[in-house]
């Protein structure tokens, strides 16, 4: 299983996404889930070509994360495989990502990225209202100044990943 963040380390990332959206903008909030997420994702063992490829995160559309996200990758490793972030124009560049960040710049064409990742092991996340129900996989639902996860477990089984019961549990919707 991916896994390997010291538990310290991860209870304040994920601690900073109760935070208030007055004490941290935004998307440094979603910026630490999103480095955090790896830890809690098991793929299947194809995904990689080998035991040393990087985890590769990309972020499809208008970069809402400006240098945050690339920043607290640096130096990261889960289950020695580094991270690289790509910002990637469409999701034909996808392919080569286990984690996809769609930005909402991305809403009008949602439903045609998520559906041209078909079945790969790719982690879909993002933050547009109908993520969910589009097929997403995971959504960073902002709501009283404070960050929210939903996870669509279904979605994740159809891609071939098993996502932590730990990550399930802060999860304020669980399902589709």
């Amino acid at each position: 299983m991916i896994r390997g963040f010291k538990f310290a380390g991860v209870s304040f990332v994920l601690a900073a996404g109760l935070a208030c959206a007055q004490t941290m903008d935004e998307y440094q909030v979603k910026a630490g889930f999103v480095s955090s997420f790896a830890s809690f994702v098991e793929w299947p063992p194809e995904t990689f070509k080998s035991l040393r490829d990087p985890i590769t995160i990309c972020v499809l559309g208008e970069n809402p994360f400006g240098e945050t996200l690339e920043g607290l990758m640096v130096g990261k490793v889960v289950e020695g495989r580094a991270f690289v972030v790509h910002e990637v124009p469409d999701s034909r560049q996808a392919s080569n990502c286990q984690i996809i960040f769609v930005s909402s710049s991305e809403h009008l064409r949602l439903r045609t990225i998520l559906e041209s990742l078909g079945d790969r092991s790719i982690l879909s996340i993002g933050d547009t209202a109908d993520f969910i129900a589009e097929g997403g996989i995971i959504h960073l639902r902002t709501e009283g100044g404070r960050v929210h996860i939903e996870i669509n477990v279904e979605a994740a089984k159809g891609k071939h990943l098993k996502i932590s019961s730990r990550l399930l549990q802060l999860a304020k919707n669980v399902g589709k």
